[in-house]
């Protein structure tokens, strides 16, 4: 039994790089301007002493964000680091083995692969795949 429904092959992963390419620099974007106006992002509230003086919890880019990642996610993606626009695709090696095919926005290509269970430091080549 899987953790994934949909799996990724090689080909399909690369060719979602182009529209992840622009989706990924706008949480990027949304990203930095929101720590520039002191939004904590991945708690999801402003700091201490940051927030404006209105009534709304979240700034309007929060929203943004958080669409643009759920359409990622949706299509199967999941997204590891806003800023440093890396994702991962559930794949299964020749073997059967479940893992991630691991991309960052400022990468060419889709170049690594790691097991699930070890994260971005224990990527391996995509030649070992």
């Amino acid at each position: 039994m899987y953790t994934f429904e949909k799996h990724f092959s090689i080909e399909e992963a690369r060719s979602s790089i182009p529209e992840l390419k622009l989706q990924l620099a706008q949480v990027r974007n949304y990203s930095i301007k929101l720590k520039e106006i002191g939004f904590d992002v991945n708690r999801g509230n402003y700091l201490p002493g940051w927030h404006p003086d209105t009534l709304d919890e979240f700034p309007a880019m929060f929203y943004d964000l958080i669409d643009i990642i759920d359409a990622i996610n949706d299509q199967g993606i999941q997204v590891k680091s806003l800023e440093q626009g890396l994702v991962d695709f559930p794949a299964l090696r020749p073997n059967g083995q479940e893992v991630f095919l691991c991309w960052k926005i400022d990468e060419d290509d889709i170049e690594f692969w790691h097991p699930i269970e070890t994260g971005f430091k224990g990527r391996e080549h995509i030649d070992d795949f």
